[in-house]
């Protein structure tokens, strides 16, 4: 099963204004995500066992933090402005208690022997994927154009253990179990 731990953006107008910038991003050679996929990913945990699904769950059961108020904020990407590869939209309060969040979590489910995290943890919502370069200048564009974009701000409340089901459409989430904060 393909898993990975979020907290779901549950703010209707800040999705919707994350949702205006995804359309703006349907060009040729980009992935917008779809409104519904649109979330904050703490740990991608990549294909894993059923009985691994089981243990990640008992684990997460112990993670305790408090609930915090998310603002997301401006336009960036990976790796950088010049070359996108993901547009994303950052945060701004709430950074650091994701980044704490983030971190419990990590360390309950160490032991499991999960796939490594490449990359430093950096809080983030995914707009869109650029798969190649043909609408490289319209993207660096609206990426300039929303830099400074204020798109609204949520209660971060839970968070969950999903399952990504890849269709030739696109991913489907399904919550696995929703963890309260």
């Amino acid at each position: 099963m393909r898993c990975f731990i979020a907290i779901d953006i549950d703010d209707q107008k800040l999705l919707d204004n994350l949702n205006k910038v995804a359309i703006m991003l349907n060009l040729q050679g980009v992935k917008p995500v779809e409104r519904e996929n649109m979330h904050i990913t703490l740990r991608f945990l990549g294909e894993i066992s059923d009985p691994l699904v089981q243990e990640v769950i008992e684990n997460l059961k112990h993670v305790s933090y408090k609930e915090f108020q998310v603002r997301v904020m401006g336009l960036d990407a990976f790796p950088n402005s010049r070359w996108p590869r993901v547009v994303w939209a950052g945060i701004k309060e709430g950074h650091s208690e994701l980044i704490q969040l983030q971190a419990i979590i990590e360390n309950e489910i160490q032991s499991l022997n999960l796939r490594l995290e490449r990359e430093k943890f950096h809080p983030h919502v995914t707009i869109a994927r650029v798969k190649d370069r043909r609408s490289l200048s319209k993207v660096i564009e609206i990426l300039n154009n929303f830099k400074e974009e204020e798109f609204g701000s949520f209660r971060a409340k839970d968070f969950s253990l999903k399952q990504s089901i890849l269709t030739p459409h696109g991913p489907i989430y399904k919550d696995i179990v929703r963890f309260k904060l």
